[in-house]
């Protein structure tokens, strides 16, 4: 799947601008993406970093001799257009089908299904890739991902998706350990298939640490005080 470039504000063969004003006058300039996929207002003016708070972002893409411009007004939709576009233009090159929505609707890649992702990720992972005990654990996690997922395309999973299999772990009576562990598996998943940060840091299931019993130096001394030498020793 095409990535996102976090140092040039590009997604596959997708740009990613922002139009600022330099020197007074109107620029379309490299956006430049933040890790986890945040933007603040950086861009890169003859590579050199800059932030400039005004202005509207931007994707551009190829197609054929022609280049293409969309502006996005809703900061949070950027990487996800972007990502969609890339894998539009990806799909598009090696053959894979396009379907369209409504009339008006924006068109939908036809990539991997959830069930064929996990699949896939699980076919990666197979011992000796991991241990045969760390495999059952994943593939039970992801086939009940998959088998609660309301998505059929890997590509349209979205935050609400994720945080409905939170809530069906929670509702089998996995405790917050449990369910963050297995949410970071998904998570894996979702990575290798090119989606990505789609939780927030308040998303993640809660837990608690188990206490770690300390003995005190009483407790000690009377400990060794009862043992013998060789349990001293041991």
């Amino acid at each position: 799947m095409p990535k996102m470039n976090p140092g040039y504000g590009t997604a596959g063969r997708v740009n990613i601008l922002k139009n600022v004003k330099v020197n007074g006058a109107w620029s379309l300039c490299p956006a430049v993406v933040e890790s986890k996929g945040k933007l603040k207002d950086k861009v890169r003016v003859k590579g050199v970093v800059e932030v400039h708070p005004e202005g509207q972002y931007f994707i551009e893409w190829s197609e054929g001799p022609k280049r293409k411009r969309e502006q996005i007004t809703e900061r949070t939709e950027l990487l996800d257009r972007a990502r969609r576009k890339s894998l539009e233009i990806e799909v598009g090159r090696i053959g894979v089908p396009v379907a369209s929505l409504e009339a008006g609707q924006e068109a939908v890649v036809l990539g991997p299904t959830v069930q064929e992702a996990v699949a896939a990720y699980l076919e990666n992972i197979k011992p000796p890739q991991r241990e045969p005990k760390t495999y059952v654990a994943y593939k039970s996690c992801l086939e009940t991902f998959a088998a609660t997922c309301a998505k059929r395309h890997v590509a349209e999973v979205k935050r609400e998706d994720v945080l409905a299999y939170i809530r069906h772990l929670y509702s089998n009576g996995n405790g917050g350990r449990t369910a963050y562990n297995r949410a970071v598996i998904v998570a894996q998943m979702l990575k290798a298939n090119g989606v990505v940060n789609l939780l927030q840091k308040r998303d993640w299931p809660d837990y608690v640490e188990p206490m770690q019993v300390v003995y005190e130096p009483e407790e000690l001394l009377a400990l060794f005080a009862a043992c013998t030498a060789e349990e001293r020793t041991l």
